[in-house]
């Protein structure tokens, strides 16, 4: 969206659900309407951009979490059937409608998301102007035993099996879905509709989906402006939440489409004076009030504001970050369970996703890959600026996974507010600014052992062949992480006269720093995680240097993945971040003198 400017943005709650409207003054309206779970997750960047890109076209957007999704407040185990779906759907419709001047609505909808919106159509036609349906699934049966597979897939690569509870079908990547849900998508059939929707429709299927590519067929083929093909980006989409890409060209089609389906869109861009006043965007629990809010640079950031119904004089707010590229919702929705555990002991949270992940769009001049960014400790005092003006006070808890970790121990010496850091499975104190981010990225959470047999397996090889795979780029990882390796063991007695050397002597600077100012920090790894190697690297065998920080602990969290996906090792974060929060304001970490 370089150059365009970029419509205002209301938040937005409904069918106890959130969502953020794009206030452009055109006649005709879109909702779209995400997947379910981990699709959803994948997805949220790259339709936040489709919403931006929507609405330059003179479009007012919607998108929404869907029921037991994203900041959802049911529980996605508690999700018994598609009823749910389907009246956050015609919701969001109706606030579009309400919300704005648009007085139809086309329907964008991806994967269960596009079998609801067709649903909707065919029941609606007085209100929906087109459709736009992207891997629409067929046969709900058939969809179900695709995600089955995925869900193994992803615990095989996580290390976590994908095993449900009671009253679950299933679980990926730690989402769960009722037995209920199941049953109603199992009898779910497209194919067997009563009625074609009366609306023009593009519908796009997934690449080698025989049933799926007839279904498109026969729904273009039966409305005027009817249009099929290949949805070409689906499987780089789906790729997982921090690898995902945009799909650019079926993108490109689908703006042309909605452009020549609305000759009378403008490119207006500013909201309609008569439009009505929505109320705030806030969803209410038992211990919990929460507020979709949009802060930062030109509103661009997004994030929920968790307010406890009794809050705890005492305790400390908490800053919950992003990990990799999940939204704020987190990995098996886990920033969502832990803000409203939060919330039941008294302590108020923030969780927000930072520029161009998730809801929040990138900043002017912002980086390609915002991962491990400069930029990213501003980003975090925006959001303490934003905790302290809903009346969180003046210092706060940071705790986020991976490269939330890594901004919360540096966000810390940037912003002395931040009294408490826990840094969960930390892969990196500083960045080697050698490595190239998007490398690390791909590759940074694999051991060398693991590549090495990756590279004799045939079905790696197949991949290799087939343009899917990058060798090269494994074995030039590969050759770097030997090379470091060495200049690693030698950082301690180089005095800084190599890249490391000085590296190694800023990370200590740092600590000391923070430890002279009394900020307490919890190092928590999973039993076996790449990011342990830091600690060998930096504070020796056994980690003796550590003894002088005594403002950091290490915990150790058995039986989990990178993730933290089973629900035991949340609970063990669960522990040391209300630890953290609950801790006495006037005490400080040993050794430490009072903040500037």
């Amino acid at each position: 969206m370089t150059g365009v400017a970029l419509a205002p943005r209301i938040p937005v709650a409904f069918a106890g659900t959130v969502g953020l409207l794009d206030l452009a003054g055109g006649d005709v309206g879109v909702v779209i309407c995400e997947s379910w779970g981990y699709e959803a997750q994948c997805a949220r960047r790259a339709l936040r951009v489709l919403s931006d890109r929507l609405s330059a076209l003179g479009c007012p957007v919607l998108r929404y979490d869907q029921p037991g999704s994203g900041d959802a407040l049911a529980a996605g185990a508690d999700i018994g059937g598609l009823a749910p779906f389907d009246a956050a759907l015609a919701a969001a419709c109706e606030t579009l409608l309400r919300g704005t001047r648009a007085t139809r609505v086309v329907l964008v909808g991806l994967g269960l998301g596009a079998a609801l919106c067709l649903r909707h159509a065919v029941a609606h036609p007085e209100t929906v102007a087109g459709l736009v349906l992207l891997a629409p699934p067929a046969k709900g049966r058939v969809w179900l035993r695709e995600l089955q597979a995925r869900a193994v897939m992803i615990g095989e690569v996580t290390g976590s099996a994908p095993a449900p509870g009671p009253g679950e079908a299933l679980r990926i990547a730690g989402l769960p879905m009722s037995e209920a849900l199941a049953a109603e998508l199992r009898a779910l059939d497209l194919t067997a509709l009563d009625h074609m929707p009366a609306c023009p429709v593009l519908a796009l299927a997934r690449e080698g989906r025989a049933a799926e590519g007839t279904l498109c067929e026969a729904l273009a083929a039966a409305a005027t402006g009817g249009e099929a093909g290949i949805m070409a980006g689906y499987d780089e989409l789906m790729t997982d939440p921090t690898g995902s890409l945009v799909p650019e060209a079926d993108f490109a089609r689908i703006l042309s489409w909605v452009q020549h389906l609305l000759p009378q869109a403008g490119a207006a861009t500013a909201a309609d004076d008569g439009a009505a006043v929505l109320p705030a965007a806030r969803l209410a629990g038992p211990a919990f009030a929460e507020t979709l809010c949009l802060f930062g640079p030109q509103d661009a950031m997004a994030g929920v504001w968790c307010a406890p119904s009794r809050p705890d004089p005492q305790a400390l707010p908490v800053i919950l970050l992003n990990a990799g590229g999940n939204p704020r919702a987190g990995w098996a929705r886990g920033g969502v369970e832990l803000a409203r555990a939060l919330a039941a002991a008294g302590i108020a949270s923030f969780r927000f996703d930072i520029a161009d992940i998730g809801d929040s769009r990138p900043l002017p001049d912002g980086p390609e890959v915002v991962h491990y960014h400069a930029g990213l400790p501003a980003q975090l005092s925006s959001a303490i600026d934003l905790c302290e003006a809903m009346g969180g006070g003046s210092r706060v808890v940071v705790t986020g996974n991976c490269g939330g970790a890594y901004l919360a121990l540096n966000g810390a010496l940037a912003d002395t507010r931040i009294a408490h850091v826990v840094a969960v499975n930390l892969q990196r104190f500083l960045w080697d600014p050698r490595d190239d981010v998007a490398e690390v990225l791909r590759f940074g959470h694999s051991s060398a052992s693991e590549y090495g047999r990756k590279l004799f397996d045939p079905s790696k090889w197949k991949r290799v062949l087939a343009g899917k795979s990058d060798p090269f780029g494994i074995l030039r990882s590969l050759a770097v992480r030997a090379w470091r390796q060495g200049e690693r063991r030698l950082a301690p007695w180089l005095f800084g006269l190599a890249p490391f050397s000085r590296l190694y002597r800023q990370v200590h600077a740092n600590l000391a720093a923070l430890a002279l100012r009394g900020v307490a920090i919890v190092l928590v790894f999973s039993e076996g995680d790449p990011g342990l190697a830091q600690l060998d690297t930096f504070f020796g065998e056994g980690w003796k240097r550590l003894t002088a920080y005594p403002n950091v602990d290490v915990v150790m969290i058995p039986d989990a993945d990178h993730n933290l996906t089973p629900e035991a090792a949340r609970l063990a974060l669960r522990e040391q971040v209300i630890g953290a929060a609950l801790a006495a304001t006037e005490n400080e970490a040993p050794g430490a003198q009072p903040a500037a």
